[in-house]
């Protein structure tokens, strides 16, 4: 069966380590992915290659948990995880700085469907849903870096305009 791909990117008001930083703070990560709840990291490790997180997912009426698995940990570049619940697949975050102050986030999920068919078609169904959900996400996203970067910057503007 084909997974379902989606791609997103954008280009965010703040520096790439700050970006990374709201990223990695897993228990926050509901505040810009409005689909997500009762996240809950369960590995011994929060940073790198092994981190182990659950969370509830909702898009479209539809609950599900979520287990995610760090493979690729490379700090304000690279974030990759192995999504290992009911909906296999794998999504990974590329970080590049544009100037001092900007990065640009491209976002690419993977997702298999389970069920064979019958989740393929169902999937396929949602696919427009969950674009749009994505694309929100980014737009949040994009207000908390760049109040983080008023914040943590207070003097540059170029960091939060």
């Amino acid at each position: 069966m084909k997974p379902i791909v989606l791609t997103s990117a954008a280009e965010l008001d703040a520096p790439p380590k700050l970006v990374w930083d709201v990223l990695t703070n897993w228990e926050r990560q509901c505040d810009w992915m409005l689909e997500m709840s009762d996240i809950v990291v369960t590995s011994e490790t929060r940073e790198g290659v092994g981190v182990r997180a659950r969370a509830t997912i909702r898009i479209g009426g539809i609950r599900t948990t979520d287990l995610v698995r760090v493979d690729v940990w490379k700090p304000a570049e690279q974030l990759g995880m192995a999504h290992e619940g009911w909906v296999k697949g794998r999504g990974d975050m590329w970080l590049s700085s544009i100037g001092d102050d900007r990065t640009k986030l491209d976002w690419r999920e993977e997702l298999h469907p389970p069920w064979g068919i019958l989740g393929a078609v169902g999937l396929r169904a949602f696919r427009p849903l969950i674009r749009r959900t994505f694309l929100r996400d980014i737009a949040i996203l994009q207000n908390i870096v760049r109040f983080e970067a008023s914040r943590r910057y207070p003097g540059n503007n170029d960091a939060h305009s």
